[in-house]
């Protein structure tokens, strides 16, 4: 029997798996569905290599660390080089930061170093841009910038959760020009895998961001299609399951922390992969993709631009974009007949990038619970939930729904779930 059983094969159960594996814990991984990996998933449709999930992962010190220990280091696939990123704004697309930005709008911006308030409490994303930044740089650029991450909205998100680091910035330095500025200079060499750190600010693989989950799963011990995971059979269970799973299963034994993650909101998402033709665009595909403010008349969060960005993702002479519907804004759209998803996505690429062609669909998936919200009062939330496992020796959560969201922050956390597990076995971490 092994030491530790992990609920859910996403990348923070895999992750904590790995950890303990090179600490020499035993531990075995129940899965309730035939995959692992979570939301990143990777097919290959029709010559076409598409994400359903994340398209890459950002270059931080943890993600690198566990490439590294993978053996895909010499996979590591980066972007296109010098890949602007753009702003959907008054029927253009406009390159970020300042394309999307007014005279009087930049002229704010560069007022930031002289705002001398301060946050106060548990503020949201929204306040805390306009406060520092101005009203139009949060509304054309930071707005735009969560809808890609979160797919939620400002006014709702907490600045704390989201944004811990900046925070702590404007509050050690009084404004993130001079915080930003004092950082470059006392940088040093970051913590991570021995080799230098590869150019680029995300990566994926030649076969997608799902090789890695997919070499995860190669060397780790998981049993597939457990719909019923068993809690306590196992001198430490770790759940990685997603919250309103967690909720359930710790239902009858865990009611208040079950509570507590019955409590966690999730963004729908609509991912809707199209082709366009290179004959179709009026110059050629570059950039990593855009975003689109919800006041522009879209109702496409945004689109990737999955082939400029990476190579091999599409045929000769076609172009693969990654688009995006639902999230807090349009909840409802993952319940949208096919048919309307495909209006709208085509219909709004068509008119983005001005193609002669419509383009054609490739693939759709459907996520219903896609991106955990890191709502006003999540850092108390947070605070609560570690004091309920406290309750229950043995007990442990790591998960997206924590503190962080992306790739490398699931990483992070199920390698330091996994060390805690090891302290808790008297096991040397």
């Amino acid at each position: 029997m092994p030491d530790v059983t992990i609920i859910g094969a996403g990348i923070s159960g895999l992750s904590c798996a790995w950890t303990l594996k090179q600490l020499g814990i035993d531990a075995t991984i129940l899965e309730a569905t035939p995959r692992a990996g979570g939301v990143i998933r990777t097919e290959k449709i029709g010559g076409y290599l598409v994400e359903a999930g994340p398209n890459s992962f950002q270059a931080a010190a943890p993600a690198l660390q566990l490439v590294e220990e993978l053996g895909l280091w010499d996979d590591l696939l980066p972007p296109a080089p010098h890949a602007p990123r753009f702003i959907y704004w008054d029927g253009k697309l406009r390159k970020f930061p300042f394309g999307p930005l007014t005279f009087s709008g930049i002229l704010r911006l560069l007022r930031e170093p002289f705002i001398r308030s301060k946050s106060s409490g548990d503020e949201s994303v929204r306040d805390f841009f306009v406060r520092r930044l101005g009203r139009q740089a949060h509304d054309r650029l930071v707005a735009p910038a969560l809808t890609g991450i979160y797919a939620g909205k400002t006014d709702n998100l907490s600045m704390v959760a989201v944004f811990p680091k900046i925070v702590e910035m404007e509050s050690e330095h009084g404004s993130l020009t001079r915080a930003f500025l004092s950082t470059l200079r006392r940088r040093g060499k970051p913590a991570g895998p021995s080799r230098p750190k590869p150019k680029g600010a995300v990566f994926s693989f030649p076969d997608g961001v799902g090789a890695l989950p997919k070499r995860l799963a190669e060397q780790l011990s998981i049993q597939y299609n457990v719909a019923d995971a068993p809690i306590g059979n196992t001198p430490v269970t770790v759940v990685a399951a997603p919250a309103y799973l967690a909720a359930d299963l710790l239902q009858h034994r865990q009611r208040e922390l079950a509570a507590l993650l019955k409590k966690i909101q999730y963004a729908p998402m609509v991912t809707a992969a199209v082709t366009v033709g290179d004959d179709s665009l009026n110059q050629p595909l570059q950039g990593f993709g855009f975003l689109a403010p919800r006041n522009q008349g879209l109702h496409m969060l945004g689109s990737l631009f999955s082939s400029a960005l990476f190579p091999d993702r599409a045929p000769q002479g076609q172009q693969l974009l990654t688009c995006f519907l639902g999230g807090m804004f349009e909840p409802d759209a993952i319940d949208w007949p096919d048919a309307r998803v495909w209006e709208i996505i085509c219909t709004e690429i068509k008119t983005a990038l001005h193609t002669s062609e419509m383009p054609k669909p490739v693939a759709l998936f459907r996520q219903p619970h896609a991106i955990p919200q890191y709502n006003v009062g999540h850092e108390g939330w947070v605070i609560a939930v570690k004091e309920e496992l406290k309750k229950t020796p043995g007990l442990f959560i790591t998960a997206n729904y924590l503190e962080g969201v992306s790739v490398p922050a699931c990483i992070e956390q199920g390698g330091r779930t996994a060390r805690a597990v090891a302290e808790y076995l008297g096991r040397r971490a």
